[in-house]
């Protein structure tokens, strides 16, 4: 995979920090692909089965002449040994001339199709199942669901990796050695639950709730888990969105409060300006998100723009592409914005009515940011930027921007997007077909509840609202998960229990060392409890894990934000049973609460989990076949309900009489009723508006200043009418930010004086890996399973450097954190040694040795590596290493969680013999092969480091030291 994107760089211009290509074909093959990957196997090609042969017939199949026979007749091949279940994609009888009937021609006949909700990552498609003799044989996409529309990338097509895999986690394990020492028995449920329900009475009946977290990283299962904890009385919810998506929902929220995700309606556009986001491969939105961005470009003629440091498939399927120096998005968003209305190709009339500042007051604030001073910080030409601006407002309303991680993860990456967002109110664009639009259902249609549940905890926890970020909890509770594991070791907080649920915290948080430290440690962590269809990092240092089913074989009404931009009800079902003893929390935690008792039970009263769906998803109306409810959505999986209109300027609807009724209007025009805001008088009529204090687009935001400052916001809150906003606690006081009320451009301290041999660290996802849940199926490991770092040639040439050469990097925390965010530095030791710094005193994160690999499509004072490898645990598959054990009882110190698989009956010998891309170097960089290996966690070298006002990890903004290995 890397090769083939060398290939195609090769064949282009250099790019610097200033140049502008047309790439048309690599995103495009790479993503067409994607329909295909877990359908097609890397074998010998099959011949015809014909049982009974002619004469003629033998002859054809004779080898070809000059071919040792002997030779030819060994090629045929070992039969593979399989365990009593066959594994997917394996055929028994490999080699030329030995294949029968493969693949089956009878395969999918008379298949029963059970509709569900894919996992593999956040987009959450929705897929089909073909069962047979209750076996799940193939996966594709639903066309009935709205958003995805029967479309499917390469991780939803490896469903059969993740429900049929020798390493699964079918059986509870309880730890019998030392925590991270890797020894395990296995244990009943009932065992196990015991347990786990008297460590967390005695927690409840001591007063202690807040004691106990809950650590999720991929969850759709937010009703269940939300009503076993309030039910328990925890408040200490954990999660990873300030890992993902903190910036640009908090910048979102700050222009319209009621959303923190732009639903942007690309498919009907005209111009796409991206930053940063890589949507082809990425996306939370990725597939619904790509498929509409295609039809806007190739049935609507919209052109796409994007600037991204890295050439990512997005970036090289856009009509141009710009490499920006790291972290400069806001300031080339800015001098856009001040050049359309310098030019006066600004929308007046929205600027003026929609916004709460004038045009004046806009250019005013503008005035300093002009296309040559963001050429300066960016390196992109003036002339390019003011011609993009321009085509930009043209293109308006049908115009859009669309970012995301490549502008939000910096320690700017607040006020970032910000600016990038403020370009859609400057055209005009906000809300309108074909611009920058957006939904109040995050999720389901929300005329649909699950059965009540009980009143929301009342605890807190530093851990769940660390006090130094003022965004981070106010409209939505977004959380600061990088600082758990920091503040733990700090002694800011302790956890007697700690439950994990689809996380793999030791790979994918930064500082990979604190973390593990951390979680080995039983002083600062009584008593850990994992949740996971496999043994991954995080399992390894718990003392109970949990064997939990795969999305193939559980419930969940689920839905993502639309791009239809209305509200939709998807269904994920058991399309087979449970492999093994795998449960789901929806059957377990009712258990779990009846051990704990004290009332937890009665909130369990409901029947069984179908029962509970078929409450969830009553209202539902018939369909054609008279089926109605959750019956309707088993038979077609999802459903949309066509009488809504889709989301357009929702702030322009009229309220009604009855809406009006008892109201008032201040002097401002803000219409309230009972003290809450309902809407705004605008030109003699009464209007939604937007749902924010000032009832319009808030450029300014009187509200991020006054609450970063931790006053009282009270007053602009009930003005919003999205009451469920706060105030900061009285615990957040003395932790006052100053956080500006506009749009601003602020570069990084260490970002401003950089060494000749220093560069900033970029981060990436491949279009086959969702971060550390995926190098575990083979379909995908055997695409992508080696990260290299990626160098400009000409960075690569300063540094006397090659393709496979060995690089150290040496990577420091940042230096403007040290001055604004000095509880990160608490203390004299991390991890119980002595902080090490540098010959200027910077502090010293971590060193790593990885290869490199030449790539044009980079930026030169930029590093990349890919996230999803490096993986030490997740099975064999994710650790690019043959399989060799036969049975359970060939446990060795790294494989005693095996216990908890049944690799006899789940044999995959097309593994064992066919991974040719395990590393055979021992460790010897000069014997290393190219694209080999399990790879490298980046997250090693990167160091714990939010932004200042959201919270939100500064993947992109690390800077590191390279120097070259000697052979």
């Amino acid at each position: 995979m890397i090769q083939q994107t060398n290939n195609v760089s090769e064949k282009s211009e250099k790019p610097t920090a200033s140049s502008r290509r047309k790439f048309l074909a690599l995103g495009a093959a790479a993503f067409g692909a994607f329909g295909a990957i877990g359908c097609t196997q890397k074998k010998t090609a099959s011949n015809k089965n014909t049982p009974k042969k002619s004469v003629q017939e033998k002859k054809v199949q004779r080898p070809p002449q000059g071919i040792d026979l002997e030779k030819w007749k060994r090629g045929k091949g070992k039969e593979y040994e399989q365990g009593s279940f066959a594994m997917p994609g394996v055929c028994k009888l490999p080699g030329p001339q030995a294949k029968r009937n493969w693949p089956d021609k009878n395969k999918y006949k008379n298949t029963t199709k059970v509709p569900g909700m894919c996992q593999l990552c956040s987009t959450i498609c929705g897929i089909v199942g073909h069962v047979k003799d209750g076996r799940l044989v193939k996966v594709e996409g639903n066309p009935n669901d709205p958003n995805s529309r029967g479309r499917l990338c390469a991780r939803g097509h490896a469903a059969l990796n993740h429900l049929y895999h020798p390493e699964r986690l079918l059986y509870p394990l309880k730890r019998v050695g030392k925590r991270g020492e890797g020894k395990w028995k296995r244990i009943s449920w009932d065992d196990a639950l015991t347990e786990i329900a008297e460590k967390l009475k005695a927690i409840r009946d001591a007063g202690q709730h807040e004691q106990f977290a809950f650590h999720q990283g991929r969850q759709r299962s937010k009703d269940a888990i939300k009503r076993f904890l309030d039910a328990f009385g925890t408040k200490t919810q954990l999660s990873h969105r300030s890992l993902c998506s903190g910036n640009r929902r908090a910048a979102n929220l700050a222009f319209l409060w009621e959303s923190d995700w732009d639903l942007n309606d690309v498919e009907n556009s005209k111009y796409i300006l991206n930053f940063g986001s890589n949507a082809f491969e990425a996306h939370q939105g990725h597939v619904p998100f790509a498929n509409r961005i295609q039809n806007g470009r190739f049935k609507n003629g919209a052109k796409m723009v994007t600037f991204d440091v890295r050439l990512s498939n997005t970036a090289g399927n856009s009509d141009e592409w710009f490499s920006p120096f790291p972290g400069t998005d806001g300031a080339i968003a800015l001098a856009m914005s001040h050049w359309i209305i310098q030019r006066n190709k600004h929308d007046a009339d929205f600027i003026n009515q929609w916004t709460n500042v004038t045009v004046d007051e806009l250019k005013t604030h503008l005035k300093q940011y002009t296309p040559e001073w963001a050429e300066k910080v960016s390196g992109i030409p003036a002339a390019d930027i003011k011609r993009i601006a321009i085509e930009f407002a043209d293109s308006a309303p049908a115009a859009t921007t669309m970012c995301n991680r490549g502008s939000s993860a910096h320690l700017n990456g607040f006020y970032n997007d910000r600016a990038v967002q403020m370009l859609n109110a400057v055209v005009g664009s906000v809300g309108k077909r074909g611009g920058w639009c957006w939904s109040p259902w995050g999720g389901l249609d929300p005329n649909f509840k699950p059965p009540a549940g009980p009143p929301s905890a009342k605890t807190w926890s530093v851990l769940e609202d660390p006090p130094e970020y003022p965004l981070a909890n106010v409209w939505r509770r977004m959380r600061v998960g990088e600082i758990v594991y920091l503040y733990l070791l700090q002694g800011r907080a302790k956890l007697q229990a700690y439950m994990t649920y689809n996380l793999d915290a030791p790979l994918t948080w930064p500082e990979e060392s604190l973390t593990k430290d951390v979680m080995t440690n039983e002083d600062l962590i009584g008593f850990h409890v994992c949740i996971n269809c496999f043994y991954n990092e995080t399992a390894h240092y718990a003392d109970i894990v949990l064997p939990w089913t795969t999305y193939l074989e559980r419930w969940d009404l689920d839905a993502r934000g639309s791009y239809n931009l209305r509200p939709y009800v998807g269904l994920r079902t058991p399309m087979v049973e449970p492999l093994g003893e795998a449960r789901d929390i929806r059957d377990f935690f009712p258990e779990l609460a009846r051990k704990i008792g004290g009332g937890m039970e009665k909130w369990y009263e409901y029947g069984t989990t179908e029962d509970y769906m078929k409450a969830w998803a009553d209202g539902i109306p018939k369909n054609e076949s008279g089926k109605e409810g959750l019956d309707r959505l088993l038979e077609e999986g999802a459903w949309e309900d066509p009488s809504r209109k889709p989301f357009y300027e929702p702030y322009a609807v009229e309220l009604t009489a009855d809406e009006l009724k008892n109201s008032k209007t201040n002097d401002d025009g803000i219409v309230t009723k009972n003290g809450i805001g309902i809407g705004i008088k605008l030109d003699g009529k009464v209007v939604r508006g937007f749902k924010t204090p000032s009832r319009k687009f808030e450029i300014r935001s009187l509200f991020v200043n006054k609450v970063a400052k931790n006053e009282d916001c009270s007053d602009l809150i009930n003005l919003s009418g999205v009451t469920k906003t706060k105030n900061r606690p009285d615990k957040h006081k003395g932790n006052d930010s100053v956080v500006d009320q506009m749009p601003i451009w602020l570069q990084p301290d260490e970002h401003q004086s950089m060494a000749d041999d220093e560069l900033i660290m970029t981060s990436f996802k491949w279009n086959v890996h969702n971060h550390g849940r995926t190098m575990n199926l083979k379909w995908l490991a055997e695409i992508v399973h080696s990260n290299p770092a990626w160098l400009n040639p000409d960075t690569a040439k300063k540094f006397g450097l090659a393709d496979g050469d060995w690089i150290e990097i040496t990577s420091f925390h940042s230096t403007m954190l040290e001055k604004n965010s000095p509880h990160l530095f608490q203390g004299d030791a991390r991890n119980g040694e002595a902080i090490e710094k540098d010959k200027q005193g910077r502090i010293i994160v971590s060193r790593m040795r990885v290869p490199i690999v030449t790539m044009p499509g980079i930026h030169p004072r930029a590093i990349a590596m890919s996230n999803s490898c490096g993986h030490w645990q997740y099975t064999d598959v994710a650790k690019a290493k043959k399989r060799t054990l036969t049975n359970a009882a060939d446990t060795t110190e790294d494989a005693g969680h095996l216990v908890g698989s049944d690799i006899e009956r789940f044999r995959d010998a097309d593994w064992e013999r066919n991974m040719w891309w395990q590393d055979e170097s021992g460790g010897d960089m000069s014997r290393w092969v190219r694209n080999t290996g399990n790879g490298w966690n980046q997250n090693r070298l990167m160091p714990i480091a939010p932004d200042p006002i959201t919270g939100q990890q500064a993947f992109h903004s690390t800077v590191v030291k390279i120097s070259k290995i000697k052979a």
